[in-house]
């Protein structure tokens, strides 16, 4: 056979029935993952005693999130909870006025441009800000830009004087809020838990908690400074932690709380770029619901079914961990050395699967911005990328630690996630040419092609599009904030039209990421800013 043979007769049919089935799979998931979420709350029963529920410590590591730290606050310590146990903890770290002392001297070159852009104000001022700044400054004459941009840079407070001023004075919440500041270490949003994980005691130990008693009834809760939590989260938290409980007799050592991208805080840009983006934001909800929560659902499913262990190790999906809205046991996180760089919620998840350990979901939401600009979105991915292409790094991190698996399942598990990886940098590409190929392969085959394409991208992407307004009205978030703004899309034929372009934006961060290692260059990774 020629190579064109092989390629029509073999690697097509191999390629289309693979794609069709994920589109299926991915249907079915989103459909089935939304219906748990929007199901009625089921009949409650009495609350538990206060001192019996869980110690919940709730983690909010922030950077340069001085547009939306008080609202932050504000929601998270008007949460439902037994206020002695739980403490809501915001991380600032010195890495901000570091990085604003050396960014000072950038100043002077700035306002010598003609024109300033927004994004060449990243990194100086918050990103919600940028623009604003931007337009202030332009508008000014050209002797007195320098001044101008100096006392808008002065004038901005760092995180942590908002967030020391917020702690300092009288309580504005139900929760007690506690405020730590990092001294620059490095690290990213990692090394900004784990310093408030080294002080524990000081952030609960004003309540009574001590960790030799207590460890065992305490979760350790992180999210982005951007989230708005529905007020029921952390007592969901705890009905959650019970219900695992009675059916096991464990502790899950995650309970993962699923993120929504339904909270539009900044619109789109238009033209292009914006379509692009806002056809990101739909993949995201798609992933939340078809990826991140149908895994833990079904890890979940596979932990409390009696099939037998051989059907279970093939099944048995990699969870992906979210940092907004993760809940960690604290002997688990103890147990893998604190949480781990670069990301902390993939590596998380990761290690755990590893493990067997027991995770599990709550159907209370919380949701959280989408990503309105290009170079925040390649960075996410580049650094998920970075975070998922090595499973057998986090394999070997917790090699010494006891698994509920075989080394056989292990194994699996680590074969599964380079199936992933190797299928987001060359899965779209393949997937194109054979659907584009597909005629040739023959008519059956044409038909296959068809039915995959609409099913993984317009008719999925149709369907969430339905599905968003309900999800986000399923939130009741804290009195205090009133109505939260919701994502919506301006032109939703042209996003369910381009949204077969969507696996190739993702692209872009996974590839930037191998072409700089392959010129030799170093690949870091700053803040994601949204």
């Amino acid at each position: 056979m020629t190579a064109v043979e092989v390629w029509l007769h073999t690697v097509v049919p191999v390629l289309l029935t693979l794609l069709l089935a994920r589109a299926v799979w991915a249907a079915i998931a989103v459909e089935a993952c939304a219906r748990w979420l929007l199901a009625p709350a089921s009949p409650t029963t009495p609350d538990p005693a206060p001192q019996t529920m869980p110690w919940l410590v709730v983690l909010l590591p922030m950077l340069r999130e001085q547009s939306i730290a008080t609202q932050t606050v504000a929601a998270f310590t008007a949460l439902d909870y037994p206020p002695g146990r739980a403490a809501i903890v915001v991380v600032t770290t010195e890495r901000e006025a570091t990085a604003r002392a050396a960014h000072r001297g950038r100043l002077k070159a700035l306002a010598a441009h003609h024109l300033i852009e927004a994004e060449q104000l990243r990194g100086l001022f918050p990103a919600a800000r940028c623009h604003d700044i931007a337009e202030t400054v332009n508008a000014t004459a050209p002797a007195d830009r320098p001044r101008v941009l100096t006392e808008l840079f002065d004038a901005e407070p760092t995180t942590a004087d908002i967030v020391a001023a917020l702690a300092a004075g009288p309580p504005g919440g139900h929760l007690p809020l506690v405020h730590l500041h990092q001294p620059d270490l490095g690290g990213r949003k990692a090394g900004q838990l784990n310093y408030a994980l080294d002080r524990l005691h000081q952030i609960l130990g004003p309540l009574g908690w001590t960790e030799t008693k207590h460890a065992d009834n305490t979760y350790t809760v992180v999210y982005d400074a951007d989230a708005v939590p529905d007020r029921r989260t952390l007592e969901a938290f705890a009905a959650e932690s019970a219900a695992h409980r009675a059916r096991t007799g464990r502790a899950p050592a995650l309970i993962q709380q699923q993120r929504l991208p339904l909270l539009s805080r900044r619109p789109f840009p238009t033209g292009p770029t914006g379509l692009l983006l806002t056809g990101e934001w739909a993949y995201q909800l798609r992933r939340s619901l078809g990826i991140e929560l149908a895994r833990i659902r079904l890890h979940r499913f596979l932990t409390a079914s009696r099939l037998p262990e051989t059907v279970r190790m093939w099944l048995r999906p990699m969870v992906y961990a979210v940092g907004c809205g993760m809940a960690v046991h604290l002997p688990a996180v103890r147990a893998l050395g604190g949480f781990p760089e670069p990301m902390e919620d993939l590596g998380t998840g990761h290690r755990l699967s590893l493990l067997g350990a027991d995770l599990t979901a709550t159907s209370i939401t919380v949701l959280d911005e989408p990503y309105t600009e290009p170079s925040g979105l390649t960075n996410l991915h580049a650094l998920a990328f970075t975070t998922s292409a090595r499973p057998d790094r986090h394999a070997t991190a917790v090699a010494h630690l006891p698994s509920a698996l075989s080394r056989t399942a292990k194994a699996l598990l680590v074969a599964r996630e380079w199936a992933d990886q190797a299928a987001w940098l060359a899965g779209a590409p393949l997937c194109a040419v054979a659907v584009t190929t597909a005629w040739w392969a023959g008519p059956v085959w044409a038909v296959v092609a068809a039915a995959a394409a609409l099913l993984h991208g317009p008719v999925t992407t149709a369907r969430l599009l339905t599905l968003a307004p309900a999800l986000h009205t399923a939130v009741t978030p804290p009195a205090a904030l009133g109505l939260l703004p919701r994502t919506d899309v301006a032109h939703p034929f042209a996003l369910i039209a381009a949204s077969p372009l969507q696996p190739f934006v993702r692209l872009a961060g996974p590839w930037r990421v191998l072409f700089a290692k392959a010129v030799g260059r170093h690949r870091g990774f700053g803040k994601t800013e949204r």
